[in-house]
């Protein structure tokens, strides 16, 4: 009979103890199962794994990307600040606009109203004005008619009584005799008592103006002067003027240069009133009322 070991050879091994094999077995298979359970635990570190992929190039891209974007946010913020104080400031000249033409308007609101007023209560004209302004200078020249001016009297000489002084000396000085005898209404010194002149120089007297009773009498000593020329008293010479408004003495001096150049050439001349040159030319006479025209005729005479 044949024996157990040539019938079975491999008898040996498969009646060998088995429990080294299996505690193998047993622990290939807790290894596969733990690293099944280890995949089925942890699949967020496994996918974290995989995130980690990027490199570090994009990461430098994404940064600049991101500073970019803040130095663009930076630089649009500045740019409407600017915006907003520049809107505020036109706001602040609109606003000053608007008050001003508030003001125009209320101006123009009262020149409209002045201009309502004026239309229904219209003021004189230039000319009327003027006219008027000539009136007003006739009526006084006639209030002055009666008037004269005497230059030369030294201070004091009429010891604060001008009217006594000068009924005392016309008649002497102009050899006039008045058979109703002189009558004057009143006198005195024109302007104020002036002061000390240079070193020792006297101060030059101030005219002495009076208004007679009765214009013949007046009449008689201009006519007188005139005739006399030149007029001496106590060693000092006394002239005698007609006293006119200050409009009409600025329009008879515009005559001055014209009756200079008739002494000059000898020829007879007169000015009469108010303001008219009567020249009395070898070509015959020329009345003249305006300077400019006699002053040319003058200086083409020979």
């Amino acid at each position: 009979m044949a024996s157990r070991e040539a019938l079975y050879p491999e008898g040996r091994r498969r009646w060998k103890p088995q429990p080294k094999a299996s505690k193998q077995r047993s622990k290939v298979s807790e290894t596969s199962n733990a690293s099944t359970a280890n995949m089925k635990t942890s699949p967020r570190r496994h996918e974290a794994n995989t995130e980690e992929g990027p490199t570090g190039d994009v990461a430098k891209e994404l940064a600049r990307l991101s500073a970019l974007i803040l130095e663009k946010a930076e630089s649009q913020d500045k740019k409407l600040e600017e915006i907003r104080v520049s809107t505020t400031a036109t706001e602040s000249k609109l606003a000053d606009i608007a008050n001003r033409i508030g003001e125009v308007e209320s101006r123009l609101c009262f020149l409209e109203d002045a201009h309502r007023v004026q239309e229904s209560n219209p003021s004189a004209s230039k000319a009327e004005v003027e006219t008027l302004r000539q009136k007003m200078d006739d009526f006084e020249n006639r209030e002055r008619r009666n008037n004269l001016r005497f230059m030369g009297f030294h201070e004091g000489c009429e010891e604060d009584n001008a009217v006594k002084f000068l009924e005392e000396i016309i008649p002497k000085i102009f050899n006039i005799n008045f058979p109703k005898g002189l009558e004057i209404e009143r006198a005195h010194r024109l302007g104020s008592r002036p002061g000390r002149g240079e070193g020792s120089q006297a101060p030059r007297p101030r005219p002495i103006i009076a208004k007679f009773l009765r214009f013949q009498d007046r009449d008689h000593i201009a006519e007188a002067a005139r005739k006399m020329g030149s007029i001496t008293w106590e060693q000092r010479r006394v002239m005698v003027f007609a006293d006119y408004s200050k409009l009409l003495s600025d329009r008879r001096m515009r005559f001055r240069e014209c009756k200079k150049l008739l002494h000059e050439k000898n020829i007879r001349f007169s000015l009469n009133y108010p303001a008219v040159l009567m020249v009395k030319a070898p070509q015959g006479s020329r009345r003249f009322e305006d300077h400019k025209e006699a002053l040319a005729f003058i200086t083409s005479l020979d």
